[in-house]
């Protein structure tokens, strides 16, 4: 499926169904030097415990979400994390001249969840910060099997869509929507999370 298929395709989702799981956006090769960035920054204990909340009103906390996360810098010089950047860009640059919506920004950061791990149901929007308009996630988990866990729940009006975490597939969904939640995971679960502002 040549780029501009690929987002009309997510672009067709989303107005119907207000997300979108899709295979094949970040290119593998792009993934696995991403998984190694992410473990190389998790063996240099370089990831910290997730927070809840912004700002003053952050807080880590053990009964809502127990992963771990290290933020990906804009303007980073790690050929990876440029790359992913670059394709996260021409998506969303696509969106805007086809859609108008209005995306100048994003934020993106790794998250390791690692055994008996877990983020109860949540939406990605602010109570006092409405700046993010959809939530964006890269798989890493190129091992991944039944059973292992971690899997995503969209919690939909009248339905729970479960989203199996696969090493390249992304799910983009609208963050004032869909409340969402990691069910408990059984094996080491990678992903790059962010969205678009």
């Amino acid at each position: 499926m040549t780029p501009v298929a690929t987002y009309e395709h997510i672009i067709d989702e989303l107005a119907t169904k207000d997300y979108v799981v899709v295979d094949g956006l970040i290119e593998p090769e792009i993934l696995f030097e991403l998984k190694t960035e992410l473990l190389k920054k998790h063996s240099e204990e370089e990831l910290k415990r997730a927070e809840i909340g912004n700002g003053a009103n952050s807080s880590v906390n053990d009964i809502i979400r127990s992963d771990k996360i290290s933020w990906i810098d804009t303007h980073s010089k790690v050929p990876c994390e440029q790359a992913y950047y670059q394709a996260v860009h021409a998506f969303y640059r696509y969106l805007n001249r086809t859609c108008f919506t209005g995306i100048s920004d994003f934020e993106f950061h790794y998250a390791c969840y690692e055994k008996g791990t877990f983020y109860q149901k949540h939406l990605d929007r602010f109570k006092n910060d409405s700046n993010r308009k959809f939530s964006f996630i890269t798989y890493l988990n190129d091992s991944w099997q039944q059973g292992d866990g971690g899997e995503l729940k969209l919690h939909l009006d009248g339905e729970v869509i479960e989203v199996e975490p696969i090493f390249g597939k992304t799910v983009i969904f609208k963050s004032h929507l869909i409340e969402h939640e990691v069910v408990e995971n059984h094996q080491q679960r990678l992903s790059v999370t962010g969205w678009l502002k």
